[in-house]
């Protein structure tokens, strides 16, 4: 058999029968097979995965070693006798004289049979389980762990309400101040614009032309003393004709209009409204100013246009330039 060693060739011979899921009868001997074993629990984490074994047989199972070395020595064109079959007889016999021990059968490089069970040497072992057939640990299944999310659960509800709790305690006292804030507001009394700065204040601020001075609900007339007017400022007063302003002095302001003649009907309702008014209409700028005090000091003014708020809201104090 190409020159090589009897037994070896023998022997490879069996183990290409053997790793292709066959099966060869030894003559006096027994059988060989491959046989597949599936994946069996070794304890509760330890698996022993599906792997293939050699198995034993005194029963005859298969084709016959000697048919299969006759099958190769035509193959190989060594069957030069008359009978091939006798040759490979022949063959098998000096192979099974040198392989058999007693109660042992070393089939080289293949693995040894002794008491009817066979061993694989290690490297047939992984030419039949490449994937290996050593125990392998596996994962317990984790059981549902009720008392562990009943905890998360807590947590979360405990964080989500408490977040609720913070905002809604951290939202009420800015609404708090915001109110506290437009109260305050609503309580102080409304800025007085200085005088001065009237003849520069933008023209949406003064009454335009047509404008009525403001009326106010009727009440008891005030008793403040009204300074008397000269006999040139009654004729002014009559006659309506503005007058000048004079530098330094205070006046109480009533109402700014763009005409004479919108400062004249101002003039004439304020003195049906309040007939101790002595009113009178001054040049302001290109406009016409209705004041009805004036006086040396700002303290009168104040006082003049506290005294008559009620009636006559929106006053304010003019010193002329």
């Amino acid at each position: 058999m190409n020159g090589t060693p009897m037994t070896e060739q023998v022997g490879r011979l069996v183990g290409n029968l053997l790793a292709g899921g066959g099966e060869v009868f030894l003559p006096g001997v027994g059988s060989l097979y491959t046989e597949r074993r599936s994946a069996r629990r070794i304890d509760r984490r330890t698996v022993l995965p599906p792997h293939r074994v050699v198995s034993f047989t005194s029963q005859q199972r298969g084709a016959s070693l000697v048919d299969e070395i006759a099958r190769v020595m035509r193959e190989g064109g060594e069957a030069s006798q008359a009978d091939p079959q006798a040759a490979a007889q022949e063959v098998y016999d000096r192979w099974l004289a040198r392989a058999q021990e007693e109660n042992l059968l070393t089939v080289e490089g293949v693995g040894v049979l002794a008491f009817k069970n066979f061993t694989p040497d290690e490297a047939f072992e992984r030419r039949l389980n490449p994937q290996g057939r050593e125990p392998v640990k596996i994962r317990a299944p984790r059981r549902f762990d009720w008392a562990l999310w009943i905890g998360v659960a807590a947590i979360l509800v405990a964080l989500i309400y408490g977040g609720r709790e913070f905002l809604m305690l951290s939202g009420e006292p800015e609404a708090v101040t915001t109110e506290a804030v437009e109260a305050e507001r609503a309580d102080m009394p409304a800025p007085v614009e200085a005088p001065d700065a009237l003849a520069e204040v933008p023209q949406a601020e003064l009454p335009t032309a047509g404008e009525e001075f403001p009326q106010s609900p009727g009440t008891a007339s005030s008793e403040a003393s009204v300074p008397e007017m000269t006999p040139a400022a009654e004729a002014q007063a009559e006659s309506g004709e503005p007058m000048n302003l004079l530098s330094g002095r205070h006046y109480v302001v009533l109402g700014v209009f763009s005409t004479t003649e919108n400062a004249g009907r101002a003039l004439r309702e304020i003195a049906a409204k309040e007939p101790a008014f002595r009113c009178r209409i001054y040049r302001f700028g290109e406009k016409f100013m209705v004041s009805p005090f004036s006086s040396d000091n700002s303290g009168p003014c104040a006082q003049f246009i506290g005294l008559h708020a009620e009636r006559f809201p929106g006053m304010w104090t003019y010193t002329a330039r």
